[in-house]
């Protein structure tokens, strides 16, 4: 993908190095509305990028000592091709098994699932079914803000901020910036309930494979904008805002949530028997 070159919203000057944001420390907010008012002033500085979110637990660094956002399909330092074709077969069979679970079940948009592979991917991913090429987003900067403070252990969490390029589809290619998004609410059938709550949305590389001659163009570390790192309390929500409630977040009467874990479920007892018959998948 494309690199970008963020404006600084504390100096409103350009950095001369693309790399300050991700080697530098986020920078803290200790409450919603500041966080709020410093993502405004950012959106206004880079107009030409429309801000995306996401919300971690911590910086997840590289070995030289840069933040990492890399598709799931991707993570690993020490990644060999072997191991990175082993994660797409495993796509492959989730696509299929996903696209038989649309057609069983007569849902609506099962030819895109079978046809289009953003579409298969985008739910697969969100779901947590197997390993994508797309990496989870959001405009929701409460929902971010939401994902750094749960299961986190530590003292803060971090948000971290993206800047993409315009869209105007439900699946938009961007070929100057070779980036794909996905709008999670426009390919996901109705009984898909998660992605209301989460506002979500997924990007990727063009054209992405398991053959790559540089796996740091598949990092968004190249979109980055700023981090921000927020308190693990509800100090932070102050008394007039709050996290998206768990059972909003991950509703239990999503039917697109049984369907995926039936598909991970499924293909992990079919790698098993083939391990066990054939030896390692090669």
């Amino acid at each position: 993908m494309r690199e970008i070159t963020p404006v600084s919203p504390l100096n409103s000057e350009r950095h001369a190095l693309h790399n300050v944001v991700k080697r530098s420390a986020p920078q803290p907010v200790n409450s919603y509305p500041e966080l709020v008012v410093a993502a405004a002033r950012l959106a206004y500085l880079n107009k030409d990028s429309l801000l995306f979110f996401r919300g971690q637990d911590q910086d997840y660094k590289n070995k030289a000592g840069s933040s990492s956002f890399y598709p799931s399909i991707y993570r690993k330092d020490l990644l060999t091709a072997r191991e990175v074709r082993q994660r797409f077969d495993t796509l492959d069979r989730s696509v299929r098994k996903l696209a038989q679970k649309f057609a069983e079940n007569r849902l609506d948009g099962k030819a895109d699932v079978r046809r289009r592979k953003h579409v298969a991917w985008g739910i697969l991913q969100h779901y947590g079914a197997c390993e994508t090429p797309l990496l989870d987003l959001t405009q929701s900067l409460r929902a971010a803000c939401t994902f750094a403070q749960r299961k986190n252990q530590a003292e803060r969490g971090l948000v971290a901020v993206f800047g993409m390029p315009y869209f105007t589809n439900r699946i938009t290619c961007n070929s100057e910036h070779d980036l794909v998004i996905v709008r999670l609410l426009s390919i996901c059938p109705p009984l898909a309930v998660r992605p209301y709550f989460q506002e979500g949305y997924l990007a990727g590389t063009l054209d992405v494979s398991d053959d790559y001659d540089n796996k740091q163009d598949l990092d968004f570390n190249n979109r980055l904008l700023a981090k921000f790192s927020i308190p693990n309390d509800r100090s932070f929500w102050g008394s007039e805002f709050n996290g998206i409630p768990e059972d909003l977040l991950f509703p239990k009467d999503d039917g697109m949530a049984v369907i995926c874990d039936e598909v991970r479920r499924e293909v992990e007892r079919e790698t098993i028997s083939v391990f066990m018959s054939d030896g390692p998948v090669s």
